[in-house]
């Protein structure tokens, strides 16, 4: 039968009835099509996200002292509580960082609820706030490990600021610039001060910027046998006979001759060479390789309240968070940083933060 006989036959109607019911499945199956490829793409990219962000960056065994080691039941009964269980690992580096295990609030919990800093006098309480805190950090950050360790430091803000200001993730550029601000902002309540030199050449000095590489120095393994108590009774920071190159104190500045404050001792070495020690048992709490002021650094807590400074290294020795002994080699003396040649600038602190120093001679015996 010819098509135009056949055309004729079938009413108009049903005709435009046909063909706007092809092109409606048409449509339809394109939709579904690309809701299928949407997600599939979605679940790529929140797996990838996922393993990047969260997974692969608590890989590893904390490193924590032998006191810690001893709440790790305690940390997986909380952490499955609060559906954080893959990350008890990382949460026990995070108290290493914020304790090590030696002050009752462990996990320095108490201002998640808006009390003092060390309120909690229970270790188990604060273990609880503390994980609690991380797993609504954790579901608000999206699950980005670094965003939400930032914030467990910072507050929550720093979340909302990093999701406004750097598409909800995070940087140390954006930890620093956020820092600053706050700085600025509550500096005048005399709470906040700086922790770090970098803080101090930033003007960073609200919370810790570095607090994110100081949690994840301790994920490298293993179980510190044994807290070493620090003796009292300290080595010079180099073997043999030092010659002081200059005291602790105001002195004319070595590059343009005005009143300067030098916080430290420093004793001449020879360039790439003389081995720099610790000068008691210690935690290395802060490495800082840096070629502007202190350069290669590194300081040492030996108890609360007195940390060792040493600076201007050619090589560093030891990594954040090891336990070391007196006498263990902490790195080379060096020139770097604000230097007029190779020299070790030794300096005892009382707080982990620039500007806290005192005069070293009586602790060595000078």
């Amino acid at each position: 039968m010819p098509w135009s006989l056949l055309l004729g036959l079938v009413p108009r109607k049903v005709w435009l009835w046909l063909i706007g019911s092809l092109v409606a499945l048409f449509l339809l199956q394109m939709l579904l099509y690309a809701s299928v490829i949407t997600g599939l793409i979605g679940y790529q990219k929140s797996s990838s996200s996922e393993d990047v962000r969260s997974i692969d960056v608590v890989n590893g065994t904390a490193q924590v002292s032998a006191a810690l080691e001893e709440y790790r039941p305690l940390f997986e009964e909380y952490a499955e509580k609060y559906g954080v269980s893959k990350y008890v690992e990382l949460l026990l580096a995070k108290t290493m960082q914020e304790s090590g295990g030696r002050l009752d609030d462990v996990m320095q919990a108490s201002e998640s609820l808006g009390l003092p800093p060390n309120t909690i006098e229970d270790p188990e309480r604060s273990i609880n706030v503390g994980i609690r805190y991380f797993s609504e950090m954790l579901d608000k950050a999206g699950g980005d490990i670094k965003l939400t360790l930032q914030a467990y430091n910072f507050g929550g803000g720093f979340i909302d600021y990093a999701n406004e200001h750097n598409n909800g993730e995070y940087s140390k550029e954006l930890a620093i610039e956020f820092s600053r601000m706050k700085y600025q902002e509550l500096k005048h309540t005399g709470m906040y001060s700086c922790i770090r030199p970098e803080s101090a050449e930033t003007g960073a000095c609200y919370g810790d910027i570095g607090y994110v590489e100081a949690v994840l120095s301790y994920l490298k393994g293993g179980v510190i046998e044994a807290d070493l108590q620090p003796t009292g009774d300290w080595v010079m920071p180099a073997e043999g006979a030092l010659t002081q190159t200059s005291d602790y104190g105001m002195r004319s500045d070595p590059f343009d001759g005005t009143p300067d404050m030098h916080r430290g001792i420093d004793f001449a070495c020879t360039n790439a060479v003389t081995p720099i020690q610790s000068v008691d048992n210690g935690q290395v709490v802060d490495v800082v390789r840096k070629n502007s002021g202190y350069g290669n650094n590194v300081l040492v807590k030996h108890e609360e309240g007195l940390y060792s400074h040493y600076a201007h290294l050619y090589t560093i020795s030891v990594q954040n968070g090891e336990m070391i002994q007196k006498g263990t080699k902490v790195g080379k003396c060096g020139s770097t940083g604000n230097s007029t040649g190779p020299h070790l600038h030794f300096e005892v602190r009382t707080k982990n933060q620039y500007r806290s120093d005192v005069d070293p001679a009586p602790y060595l015996g000078l």
